[in-house]
């Protein structure tokens, strides 16, 4: 684990060339600083004698324990110590560097080597790394002044005490990668997973029986529906992270870690960046609904890509599988209705499964799905397993956060729907306490002959009308009448039974609901399907903020440009707070989004990136062109604003 005490006041101070420890004998005592809330005797500090001297780490053991072990247990413990002094140096340091990058070295303390402190500690610590000891004592009073980790003097006799310190080593690279070199705080539920991905990098998890995987997995299935990244320091807290990074790891292999941590992000947008520089199509959304399903299912046989199983071998279905949220059984008798709410990256499951042996005309399930308009930004994957235990993916399509998915053959077939969705809507600053974000559903049955809408293309367009709407589902007649909010389309071309085409006429901006109606009365409706907009009619310099959201624009032309801070906002006398104007989603979303800009003074043209860094297109006019950038994206900012933003690494033309 990590100890995150160090004022973020100082984080952009650091201090090189200090001496402070001399180089170290075997037998020498030194004091220490130790977090009382760890130490198994709540002490602030202690002396420690330096017991071992490695090529790579000084092993220092708390005097007050030493002295209370009698001679066989002295003997056993010292055998442990030799051993993970041996192993750091052979497995542990050149392993973890090979995949992590380095450590700060020599460091604050001018010394190659790392200090390992052994002391007594709680029952349910392993170890710790304490970000103080990085910096000089006129900064933190209490600070060690080393590379120096904290390892909990009860295990070392045990196999775990490699894996502890693996863990709380990659702690100690993370701070050089990140905080040292680019002035960046990595998110804890990532520093976390790597860390606890660590043991199973080196091997210390192949033994399962006896390792930190089991216990995390065992955790994990007493509570699986816990937030990915809202993090309380809990037992639960690691056994997520460690496990969404051993599907990661799996799928995308060990250069996924490499590259999240020497890339200049933290958080989500680090693993955005390492999958983008890895060349896959696929975001952090996608893989965390992938690891969703694939904690349900734990099948390689689903796809060809294996994209909903585990490939460690010790995590196969028999040992890793979670039962559902709910389960509700009973249709076609049976209607379910419920709201909730979740956090944040968190996955739920939902199971829905007929009445065996009923006969009927309702054999379609309908699920209608509903996510709140506030902070709500909602993916639904759902998992249809039929009575020859195949399975199949797909995705409630939402719109405005709502969606409706029909499942045919769901009593034929005696079919098992598992229902996943989960709230994307926050990428970065997470916290130990996060808001839960509401959400409801309906599940029912309706019979084979109602119409089924599936997807409608495009899901907006403006009040002047004249393009083409392309409706696709099931159960279409060729006597269908489309009603496209309170107008019925009178000329429409019906293929098959699958798909509606027609002529969006003019209409007054806003959303409308969609619906159709068969010969025989049957029907159905998408409410708020599609949004008319109004053509561009906010004059440049307009300031936008859509409703719920908390995020304030500025319109030019067709774009729109997102003003990240206050400090920024208020460098422009002209911008007023007063002048913002809120106006519903529809209306700003028809704004593309611009991240370019340049200083009036700057003829450098720079991307800007929602982490508050800017990175300098190093490339010609031509380049920029042909690249898909269009001049008029490029907003001309103040020197303030220019510099206000990290400087990041180039975006050349490729």
């Amino acid at each position: 684990m990590r100890k995150y005490l160090f004022p973020p006041l100082f984080l952009g101070i650091f201090l090189i060339g200090f001496s402070f420890v001399e180089a170290a004998e075997v037998g020498e005592q030194v004091n220490f600083f130790v977090d009382s809330s760890y130490d198994a005797y709540k002490r602030n500090e202690l002396t420690a004698v330096l017991r071992i001297k490695s090529d790579r780490a000084y092993f220092y053991v708390d005097n007050r324990y030493l002295n209370e072990l009698n001679g066989a247990n002295r003997e056993i413990f010292e055998a442990g110590l030799e051993d993970l002094a041996d192993e750091f140096d052979l497995v542990i340091y050149p392993k973890e560097r090979a995949v992590f990058g380095s450590e700060w070295s020599p460091g604050i303390d001018n010394d190659k080597r790392i200090t390992v402190l052994i002391l007594p500690l709680t029952d349910s610590a392993g170890g710790y790394f304490n970000v103080n000891d990085e910096y000089p004592k006129s900064l933190v009073y209490n600070s060690n002044q080393r590379e120096i980790v904290y390892l909990n003097a009860l295990y070392i006799k045990e196999p775990l005490a490699k894996s502890f310190l693996a863990h709380e080593f990659q702690h100690l690279i993370t701070f050089y990668q990140k905080t040292k070199l680019y002035n960046l705080e990595e998110d804890i539920w990532l520093n976390e997973a790597r860390s606890e991905y660590a043991p199973t990098l080196l091997g210390y998890d192949d033994v399962y029986s006896s390792s930190n995987l089991k216990k995390r997995v065992e955790s994990f299935l007493d509570e699986p529906s816990d937030s990915l990244t809202e993090w309380q320091n809990k037992i639960i807290d690691y056994s997520s992270v460690n496990l969404f990074l051993q599907y990661l790891v799996d799928h995308f292999g060990k250069d996924i870690l490499t590259k999240m941590v020497l890339n200049n992000q933290v958080g989500i947008a680090s693993i955005n960046r390492a999958l983008k520089d890895l060349g896959y199509s696929k975001t952090f959304s996608d893989v965390f609904a992938d690891w969703a399903i694939a904690d349900y299912l734990n099948n390689c046989q689903v796809n060809s890509g294996k994209d909903y199983c585990y490939l460690n071998k010790n995590l196969t279905f028999q040992r890793l599988h979670v039962d559902p949220t709910a389960s509700y059984s009973g249709f076609p008798n049976l209607i379910v209705s419920r709201s909730s709410a979740v956090k944040d990256w968190t996955p739920v499951w939902y199971r829905f499964r007929p009445l065996s042996g009923v006969e009927t005309n309702k054999d379609v399930l309908k699920l209608e799905f509903t996510g709140a308009g506030a902070f709500g930004d909602f993916k639904v994957p759902y998992i249809i397993i039929d009575n020859q235990g195949q399975a199949q993916i797909n995705f409630i399509s939402l719109n405005n956060q709502k969606g409706t998915a029909y499942i045919p053959q769901f009593i034929s077939k005696a079919k098992s729907v598992i229902m996943m969705p989960f709230n994307q809507y926050k990428k970065n600053n997470f916290i130990d306490k996060e808001q839960a974000i509401n959400f409801s559903f309906i599940a029912s049955t309706v019979a084979l002959t109602e119409p089924v809408i599936e997807s409608i293309l495009p899901l907006s367009g403006s009040t002047a009308g004249g393009f083409k709407i392309t409706i696709t589902g099931q159960n279409f007649s060729q006597e269908s009448k489309v009603n496209f909010g309170q107008t019925e389309i009178k000329n429409v071309n019906i293929i098959g039974d699958q798909i509606i085409t027609f002529i969006a006429p003019p209409h007054s901006p806003g959303p409308i609901d969609i619906s159709i109606v068969n010969p025989d009365g049957q029907s159905t409706a998408l409410v708020r399907a599609f949004t008319y907009l109004n053509s561009y009619s906010y004059p440049d310099g307009s300031l936008l903020r859509a409703k719920g959201d908390y995020k304030v624009y500025v319109i030019k032309g067709n774009y729109k440009r997102w003003i990240q801070t206050a400090e920024i906002f208020n460098a422009y006398p002209h911008l007023r707070w007063e002048n913002i104007i809120e106006v519903e989603p529809e209306a700003l979303n028809q704004y593309q989004e611009a991240w370019l800009i340049r200083s009036a003074n700057d003829l450098r043209v720079y991307e800007v990136n929602a982490d508050k860094t800017k990175h300098w297109l190093n490339m010609t006019a031509e380049e920029f062109s042909i690249s898909g950038r269009k001049w008029e994206m490029v907003y001309i900012v103040n020197d303030f604003e220019r510099d206000f933003y990290r400087t990041g690494v180039d975006v050349m033309f490729r």
